[in-house]
């Protein structure tokens, strides 16, 4: 399903239904792999059709919307969609080949593609301030740079996989949760991109802790 999301969200090429679209294959990606986990049926067969999907739904359909929001209708604005598929790409890549941990390395291209999802539904609902980010063409070409640079970083970042399992990690999914929330309440078109810069202060905290 999470495949077919990302799909379709490419085909329908609108920002609104396609950051829907994206989302869903989100909870979908999530779905799948906590079913897989509680019923102990993980394989590499399935690991690597995940990743085969994430690069459609989180690279391929937020590259492609990227696009769509460049300020100048010249296709070498076109060009920094090209550094979020590569770095999707790379990272999910890196990640098949890394032994499971309780957390993880670099920017999760979901995260990448949450923080995107966020910028297009600013852009579609008129947010001023995501308005005038995307009109400066230094700041539309950084951030996509940016989030391959996070994608490939050496980071640890916090993994949901260990809800329930660390009572500091359940801490934090706690704050998350309130902070979104707070957000979501103050300002909708802000709170997905600032949720994710939160994530990755926190994440960079926790990387600095645990290398003390």
């Amino acid at each position: 399903m999470n495949l077919c999301c990302g799909f379709a969200a490419i085909l329908i090429a609108d920002l609104h239904i396609s950051s829907i679209l994206i989302l869903t294959g989100m909870f979908f990606d999530v779905i799948d792999g906590l079913i897989a986990r509680l019923l102990k049926v993980q394989s590499d067969i399935g690991k690597e059709l995940d990743s085969f999907a994430d690069i459609v739904s989180f690279g391929v359909a937020p590259a492609y919307l990227y696009t769509l929001i460049s300020p100048i209708d010249h296709w070498t604005y076109y060009m920094p969609a090209f550094f979020i598929l590569i770095g999707s790409a790379l990272r999910l890549a890196i990640f098949n080949l890394q032994p499971e941990a309780k957390y993880f390395t670099g920017l999760p291209t979901p995260a990448s593609s949450f923080f995107l999802v966020g910028l297009f539904i600013g852009v579609e609902f008129d947010s001023d301030v995501m308005q005038t980010i995307i009109e400066y063409p230094f700041i539309y070409t950084m951030i996509p740079v940016v989030l391959m640079l996070l994608n490939l970083s050496k980071i640890k970042m916090f993994s949901f996989k260990q809800v329930g399992k660390n009572l500091n990690y359940n801490l934090f999914i706690l704050v998350c949760i309130i902070t979104f929330t707070a957000l979501t309440m103050i300002n909708y078109k802000l709170a997905m991109p600032i949720g994710v810069i939160i994530y990755i202060i926190l994440s960079l905290i926790y990387s600095i802790k645990i290398h003390k």
